[in-house]
């Protein structure tokens, strides 16, 4: 896709600018046959797929400001597309520069509305973050089974060295994150098919209502990718480092996966641009009254006053803990929300640091929540000595996300807080993070025992 450069004024009115020209011309001043044509200058690196396509879709600015989407094809006078990038991975997809000179485009290949042309954009990034999430889950699944066959078949001082805990522990948290980016995928998947369900293609309204449902889920597209283009990084990561200097040497296909694995975390926009999207989108929708937040951050001030861990009882079952932790997780996630946004307020934009930490905790929230729901699914279906896996894979990552939100929980407050509000805030956060003793290298053991055996990614 084609975006901005810095270029002179168009004839047709369009004008492919980051700054407005002196003299801007528009449709009006034209003669109709002018009208029918918008002259684009200018150029875009790392355009995926340029290589072979015969469609481009451009953003542009129609008057020098109103960001607009319209539609170039291969073969017009001007246009023209420049050499494949050399890249350190992904060499089997196409990545070459556009150029535009003079390049005459008729006014009827303007995509959408003028001005509107951020609606295209917006929704084909929310799209493609929710792609990338699953083709992430198809790269980490397969990683594991190479990296799980391979620890199978490379001896050393005479065993498998599947055998050795230290090994058998990485096949197991590669296992049990594969398994939570799953259930999250999944369970988005399940959001946007319900939005769309009674969706008629051929309603002339069918791309704004898409666009409209996929606008509704942004924060949880934006969180999918950049859960899952961190776990994908990991486990490639440990998929080389189970596989010794082999896995270094191009013949082994894990070395392929590790550096294709890379761009996953900057296309798409960035991890950071997403990490400053993902709670700046909810505070949004708060501020239009579109979620409740405001005044549920307002009654929680007194509610974590008064908060007792021994009121709080979890509830029973194999996962009752675990509902406790979640339960308080979203709590601390409020407590530390609000006291940011009460010491920031509308500069809070400014505090990229606090809305990355917010963001983590939020990721962490979404990650938990989806093993836990579809964990229980699985219990109310096989019984609960079936799903032991799944339990022992959610009762491992709840505690690690609950830990890893404390962290981030701590570092804000100390940030956002001081004096006694801070010493009470820290106080009560730890009668938030509390959760019974539990050997998670005992339970990762067993996870590691079952993709042992199975040499592949093991949900049952």
């Amino acid at each position: 896709m084609a975006e901005t450069g810095r270029h002179t004024p168009a004839g047709g009115g369009f004008v492919i600018a980051d700054s407005i020209p002196e003299q801007i011309v528009t449709p009006e001043d034209f003669t109709e046959e002018q009208r029918m044509f918008a002259d684009t200058n200018g150029s875009k690196i790392y355009i995926t797929n340029a290589g072979f396509a015969d469609i481009f879709i451009v953003y542009a600015k129609v008057e020098g400001t109103q960001f607009t989407a319209f539609i170039v094809e291969r073969g017009w006078e001007g246009f023209s597309v420049g050499p494949e990038e050399k890249k350190m991975g992904i060499k089997g997809s196409s990545t070459c520069p556009l150029y535009f000179d003079n390049v005459r485009v008729p006014v009827d290949n303007v995509l959408g509305e003028i001005g509107k042309g951020h609606l295209v954009a917006f929704n084909i990034l929310n799209i493609g973050r929710f792609k990338l999430g699953a083709g992430c889950l198809g790269g980490a699944k397969e990683t594991l089974g190479l990296a799980a066959a391979y620890a199978n078949t490379r001896t050393q001082f005479g065993q498998p060295i599947s055998r050795f805990p230290l090994i058998a522990n990485k096949l197991a948290n590669m296992n049990m994150l594969a398994y939570v980016l799953e259930s999250m995928v999944y369970r988005t998947s399940g959001y946007i098919d319900a939005m769309l369900k009674d969706l008629d293609p051929r309603d002339s309204e069918a791309g704004r209502i898409s666009a409209k449902a996929m606008a509704e889920f942004a924060i949880e597209c934006s969180i999918n990718k950049v859960f899952a283009s961190e776990v994908l990084d990991a486990i490639a990561d440990e998929g080389v480092q189970i596989h010794g200097g082999y896995g270094y040497v191009q013949e082994y296909k894990i070395e392929r996966i590790y550096r294709d694995s890379r761009i996953n975390r900057i296309f798409e926009g960035t991890n950071e641009i997403n990490r400053l999207l993902i709670p700046g989108t909810l505070l949004k929708k708060a501020m239009k009254g579109q979620l409740p937040l405001m005044e549920r951050l307002e009654a929680l001030q007194q509610e974590v006053l008064a908060y007792s861990p021994a009121a709080a009882a979890d509830e029973e079952g194999p996962l009752g803990e675990e509902r406790g932790i979640l339960s308080r997780m979203k709590t601390m996630f409020l407590l530390v929300g609000g006291t940011a946004v009460q010491k920031y307020s509308a500069r809070i934009e400014e505090q990229q640091e606090v809305l990355s930490n917010l963001a983590d905790m939020m990721i962490a929230l979404y990650a938990a929540e989806r093993a836990l729901l579809r964990t229980a699914k699985i219990i109310d279906s096989l019984g609960e000595e079936k799903a032991a896996n799944p339990i022992e894979m959610t009762r491992v990552y709840v505690r690690e996300a609950l830990q890893e939100m404390e962290q981030k929980a701590k570092e804000t407050l100390l940030e956002a807080a001081e004096g006694d509000a801070l010493r009470t805030q820290l106080s009560v956060l730890k009668k938030f993070v509390r959760a019974s003793h539990l050997s998670t290298l005992r339970l990762k053991r067993n996870i590691a025992a079952r993709v042992i055996e199975n040499e592949r990614y093991t949900v049952i």
